[in-house]
């Protein structure tokens, strides 16, 4: 019996391909097991005619192909074609061994084939070599990869010694049997470290400064946008029309890091292309459906999947139906989504900053300072109840953002944000961010400066009233607003500071929305 391996892809996880072919006894014929009706006929006469090109015909012998695992199949995101140089490979082994007059061939452990076959027996580029790539991960670098020479500019790091290159399966033939005359030393691949990620690398801190110079005007938002970005925390902005909510937002993608190496790798499979990617910042507009959200009937990837590791903007949040917006609940929570459907069942990520904006009404003017609200009561307590308390509840960042006009009267955190940008510049910001960004993690382990922060928000009535999911995300903001600004004492003014990143629930209670 012979043996070769291939790849699927379904949702995005990589799935190993295990093919098996036996030469048999009884009725004569090539019989290939797992898949469909369609695709067994058309890869078995493509594979018949590829073999015949490079002179081994189909012997008159009962030939079996057994492909599994065959449950994945059928809800594989690729070409079943790609599998035609894993089974042709596989046939070819289990007829060499089967003729004792002939010469065997070298046979890799782990050989790992893909590419579809033309009738003549040259290698069609497959589509998505990024699966291959994912596969070496996974098994601990100990493959050996068989690829079109057509994606040889694919040749990545992780593919690097340990991937030949072919233009057609008879090269491949003789290769094999040119390697076995030899008597050639098996393969043994290099191991390859994956470092880990370099923070902020190539964060463009000229960037950074230019689009904090035109946030400042608006301390709160910018601050705001700087700790949802450090602590990757959920961000809910509401406030009057035209005040820079969704301006602000859209500028976020800049504070984030650059994809590492392996979050790359999340991100292709999803998108199922195989150039270079940044983070993904995806804004659906407010008539996008569950299925469109969430992922559709057709086993694709929705828009919280297809915003992984990147940045899901809705704007004019409570535009959004009911529906739509409570099927954000548990991709927050979990971080992935399964999809369930006839034609099978698929896991999608869904690690996402979610950022949003919306009015406090129809008019826009509901908490306004200068301007009177034209809804009455109910048109208001209707247009805000899209937004359920548990929803509402998992933003760790519930901003309400004043207009340029009433800022004349800003809170004291924001005056002390604008003297502090006066006196210390732009540098200020822009240089503590990023140092913020490099040392999150070891901040974090000083379990001192997490036990004054807790300290100070337990005295506070505000905090004590929240859910405990609440006072998890009001700790987070709080760890994130000391890294942001290292040089500021944890006080009463610090807690207050915090809190006034945690208001829209209890504005809107106030008005007694839910």
């Amino acid at each position: 019996m012979a043996k070769t391996f291939s790849c699927l892809l379904v949702g995005v996880d990589v799935i190993t391909v295990e093919i098996e072919t036996v030469i048999g006894t009884g009725f004569s014929g090539l019989n290939i097991l797992g898949l469909n009706t369609e695709a067994t006929r058309d890869m078995r006469e493509r594979i018949r005619s590829a073999l015949e090109s490079i002179g081994i015909p189909i012997p008159s012998k009962r030939i079996i192909v057994n492909i599994t695992p065959s449950e994945f199949i059928k809800i594989s995101r690729i070409p079943l074609s790609q599998l035609d140089f894993a089974v042709a490979g596989c046939i070819i082994y289990a007829l060499i061994d089967d003729n004792e007059k002939q010469n065997k061939l070298f046979k890799p452990e782990n050989e790992f084939l893909a590419g579809e076959l033309s009738l003549s027996g040259k290698l069609k580029e497959i589509q998505n070599p990024l699966i291959y790539q994912s596969a070496i991960i996974q098994n601990n670098n100990n493959i050996k990869l068989c690829l079109p020479r057509k994606n040889l500019s694919y040749n990545s790091i992780f593919l690097e010694n340990k991937t030949e290159f072919f233009d057609s399966i008879d090269e491949w033939y003789q290769k094999r049997k040119k390697l076995n005359k030899i008597n050639s030393i098996e393969f043994i691949p290099k191991e390859i470290n994956i470092s880990e990620p370099k923070i902020n690398s190539t964060l463009n801190i000229k960037e950074i400064e230019n689009t904090i110079t035109v946030l400042m005007k608006n301390p709160k938002l910018c601050v705001s946008l700087l700790i949802a970005a450090l602590g990757h925390h959920h961000i809910l902005i509401a406030g009057e029309p035209g005040v820079g909510k969704s301006f602000g937002l859209q500028k976020i993608y800049q504070f984030l890091d650059p994809l590492n190496e392996i979050e790359m790798i999340d991100v292709k499979l999803i998108h199922s292309v195989s150039s270079h990617v940044a983070r993904p910042f995806r804004s659906p507009h407010h008539s996008a459906t569950p299925a469109a959200l969430i992922g559709g009937s057709s086993l694709k990837p929705g828009e919280v999947s297809l915003a992984h590791k990147g940045v899901l903007f809705l704007d004019e949040l409570s535009e959004f139906s009911s529906s739509s917006l409570e099927s954000l609940r548990e991709p927050l929570d979990s971080g992935e989504v399964f999809i369930s459907r006839a034609g099978g069942h698929i896991r999608y990520p869904a690690q996402f900053l979610l950022c949003a904006t919306t009015n406090p009404c129809s008019c826009g003017y509901l908490f306004s300072k200068i301007k009177s609200c034209r809804c009455n009561p109910k048109e208001s307590r209707k247009y805000l109840q899209k937004l359920s308390g548990p929803l509402l509840d998992r933003f760790c960042l519930q901003v309400w953002i004043d207009s340029p006009i009433e800022m004349s009267e800003m809170d004291i955190f924001s005056a002390y944000l604008l003297d502090l940008y006066s006196k210390k510049k732009i540098k200020f910001f822009s240089e503590n961010f990023i140092d913020a960004k490099k040392k999150y993690n070891d901040l974090k382990k000083q379990n001192k400066i997490l036990s004054e922060i807790e300290k100070y928000l337990i005295m506070d009535e505000r905090f004590c009233s929240l859910s405990l999911r609440g006072q998890k995300k009001i700790y987070n903001i709080a760890f994130s607003f000391y890294c942001l600004f290292n040089e500021i004492e944890i006080n009463k003014l610090f807690v207050e500071s915090v809190m006034s990143f945690r208001e829209l629930d209890r504005m809107f209670l106030q008005r007694n929305i839910f």
